[in-house]
């Protein structure tokens, strides 16, 4: 079974210039661009086998899963809906530009400080891994069922999504790069034993469509250093 894991793409949000996560953005003319590059990339690997889709209910995320279903040209793909896949609370942070969060709120750190967070008013990490143990426990007995399983969610909660899947520390996620606008993360598993990476956020396929200074802002770790914790703190 492999697990695919999709970040949704741009959405106005994200060329706003400020924090967003509970607010219900659309998709930009260059989001839906790059999820259909990201939909044509799954077509290709889930030539064959029988797909189950899984997505946040927010705006974002559920165009983006519509623009790579209709790539993959297949009707009967089961979709599901949870509540517990939305993007993280950011509580008063909200709308917030982001050089006055790092003004105000320095001891907010989205990127490397993840596993200790408490988003002023919002969501802490316990919270919303709670919620992501709570989505699994309610559908990853069905997942046994498919050969392939779509996940389209939020930055943050991929990431914390990604690192309990992997079964790592949950410190390890603060070095767990935040993800590209549709960039796919791939994990397998055999006959029930534990999931492997066979890549994490992979955006080759933007190309011309990549978010611009990604590079400044979106890479902790090598892959490698994440998966054998050598960056770990």
């Amino acid at each position: 079974m492999r697990i695919y894991l999709v970040r949704h793409a741009e959405s106005l949000g994200n060329i706003s210039g400020v924090l967003s996560s509970t607010t219900d953005f659309a998709l930009t003319e260059k989001g839906k661009c790059q999820a259909r590059r990201a939909g044509e990339v799954l077509r290709r690997e889930l030539s064959g086998g029988n797909v189950a889709a899984y997505c946040s209910p927010q705006m974002r995320a559920k165009q983006t899963l519509a623009e790579i279903l209709n790539c993959l040209e297949q009707s009967s793909v089961a979709v599901t809906e949870s509540i517990d896949l939305r993007e993280m609370d950011l509580g008063i942070l909200e709308g917030m530009p982001f050089e006055e969060q790092e003004r105000n709120y320095p001891q907010v750190d989205l990127a490397r400080g993840l596993s200790v967070l408490q988003a002023p008013g919002g969501e802490s990490y316990p919270e919303i891994r709670r919620r992501i143990l709570r989505f699994l426990e309610q559908y990853g007995l069905s997942f046994d069922n498919q050969e392939n399983v779509i996940i389209c969610s939020h930055g943050i909660t991929l990431r914390v999504l990604t690192n309990l899947l992997l079964q790592r520390p949950d410190e390890d996620v603060n070095i767990l790069n935040w993800m590209e606008n549709t960039a796919i993360t791939i994990l397998e598993s055999e006959k029930g034993a534990p999931f492997v990476p066979r890549c994490i956020n992979n955006y080759a396929h933007l190309q011309d469509l990549r978010t611009a200074n990604y590079e400044q802002w979106g890479l902790f770790a090598e892959p490698e250093a994440y998966l054998q914790g050598s960056c770990r703190g």
